[in-house]
């Protein structure tokens, strides 16, 4: 295991069964795992508060898919109208996945380029402050069979996926194969392969909230086989 994976997986390990306050940043359709890495594109103003506020403070945020909307944007908005306010507001998921964020560049007009390395996966106890960003109490979620081995499972997936590729699929496919994707653990694999597979966020937001590592590959080899999940959670 590398370095950076040994680092990740303290970091995790130090925020079981404790309460954390994270700030929300809830993106309509995108649903994030742990041990996955999201890039941002930053414009409103709250939200280029937020990362600056939590990039500085190590505060952690939660990038999480969102319930429904509450108020809509301005619509037919110039550049410089949607940089000077803030956009649509939703109500986010429960559940989702949080980390460090850390700012890669700021424009000349405000914007930041940033990413945020998720550690782990919460769930919403209380909300502790609304504006200018949502800032919330959360729990982490551990799966209950997080040690256990699912290597043979793990191997079909990764069998079934290449096949379904193809020859598009090439450079995947060498990830996919490599030391360090096979030398992983069961419950890194049912999470990081998130990073280069995308299904519908309401598909994938049920995936997140299982909290069994072999229930969440069985999600995904379903999912690779044309199956839907409708009898998974409520």
């Amino acid at each position: 295991m590398s370095q950076a994976s040994s680092t990740k997986l303290t970091l995790v390990a130090d925020a079981v069964d404790q309460d954390v306050e994270i700030a929300l940043f809830p993106i309509p359709d995108l649903v994030a795992f742990p041990g996955t890495v999201i890039p941002l594109h930053v414009f409103e103003p709250r939200y280029r508060k937020m990362v600056h506020d939590c990039s500085s403070s190590g505060r952690m945020v939660g990038i999480c898919h969102t319930v429904k909307e509450i108020h809509a944007a301005k619509p037919k908005q110039t550049q410089e109208e949607a940089l000077a306010s803030n956009q649509a507001t939703y109500v986010p998921q429960a559940i989702f996945s949080a980390g460090p964020c850390e700012i890669k560049d700021v424009l000349d007009d405000g914007r930041i380029h940033a990413t945020v390395d998720m550690v782990g996966r919460y769930r919403m106890v209380e909300e502790v402050q609304t504006l200018p960003y949502r800032v919330v109490r959360a729990e982490r979620l551990v799966d209950r069979d997080a040690t256990e081995d699912y290597s043979e499972r793990t191997q079909h997936i990764t069998a079934l996926l290449i096949e379904l590729l193809g020859r598009q699929g090439k450079e995947l496919a060498k990830i996919l194969t490599s030391d360090d994707w096979i030398d992983q653990t069961s419950s890194e694999f049912s999470n990081r392969l998130f990073q280069y597979i995308r299904f519908d966020a309401s598909r994938m937001q049920k995936i997140l909230e299982l909290t069994s590592v072999i229930e969440r590959l069985e999600a995904i080899e379903r999912l690779l086989s044309g199956e839907d999940l409708e009898d998974l959670v409520d």
